[in-house]
């Protein structure tokens, strides 16, 4: 909890600063803080003590809080503005380096490097997914603090990277239907595989009825957030394909 609260902190400080220089909604919108806002308020709940509390006793409980992690707050990370808003709370020196650098990788985004971003997302994501579930590191966060916020760490920058890529579209909206749907696939195989294993996986949880449910949650939960998201896009996609040619899509029905 208070290291969300200083990362709070310091993102709402970068936007502050980056305001006073270009001007207010300016580099970060006031809608980017708002979503931003949001996510370290759904976060803070996530891991507040009364529901970590209910985590080390639920395998279901605490594969929601990684449904949570992955599929709420990472996209409002995402869609926040949440890394130029950090950056912006840097030291003068390192501000500079740090936004030039920001600026070359957001432009690989443009084009066919979506394409590398929206793969590549998509693997990192998945090896990071299925890694931390493996019994040893799942056991080894469970029982070390430490080792626990790295876990949650890592779920979240991970899938906010993915939920980035998804959000450029500069491969058009349709590309990014196509990656949300690969990408729920990793979350919906490991709750698969928790649902259907014949013994318990971890000492921590050793009641096989707690891990089926624990099961469910992670295919319904990761599962159910990628297609509404992918539902959402591919509307618009449609929407502005009417836009752009009028009267083509009814056609093509016809």
């Amino acid at each position: 909890m208070p290291l969300v609260a200083a990362v709070a902190a310091a993102y709402l400080r970068g936007v502050a600063r980056a305001w006073s220089v270009a001007g207010p909604g300016r580099i970060v919108s006031r809608g980017e803080r708002r979503r931003a806002v949001m996510g370290f308020a759904v976060l803070a709940i996530t891991l507040a003590p009364a529901v970590d509390h209910r985590v080390h006793r639920s395998l279901a409980a605490h594969m929601a809080q990684h449904v949570v992690l992955m599929a709420v707050v990472a996209p409002l990370f995402a869609l926040g503005g949440t890394l130029p808003g950090l950056l912006w709370s840097l030291p003068d020196r390192l501000r500079g380096r740090s936004l030039a650098t920001w600026r070359r990788v957001s432009a690989t985004r443009r084009g066919a490097g979506w394409l590398h971003w929206g793969i590549g997302s998509v693997l990192v994501q998945a090896a990071v997914m299925w890694v931390w579930h493996a019994p040893v590191l799942y056991e080894a966060a469970s029982g070390n603090t430490a080792v626990h916020v790295l876990e949650h760490v890592s779920f979240v920058a991970t899938t906010t990277v993915f939920w980035w890529a998804v959000a450029g579209r500069a491969a058009g909206r349709f590309g990014a239907v196509v990656v949300l749907f690969v990408g729920a696939l990793p979350g919906t195989a490991l709750g698969a595989a928790l649902l259907l294993a014949s013994h318990p996986w971890y000492r921590s949880y050793p009641s096989l009825a707690d891990q089926q449910l624990a099961g469910v949650v992670m295919w319904s939960g990761t599962g159910l957030a990628y297609v509404i998201a992918a539902a959402a896009l591919f509307a618009a996609w449609l929407a502005a394909e009417d836009r752009v040619h009028p009267g083509l899509l009814v056609g093509t029905v016809e």
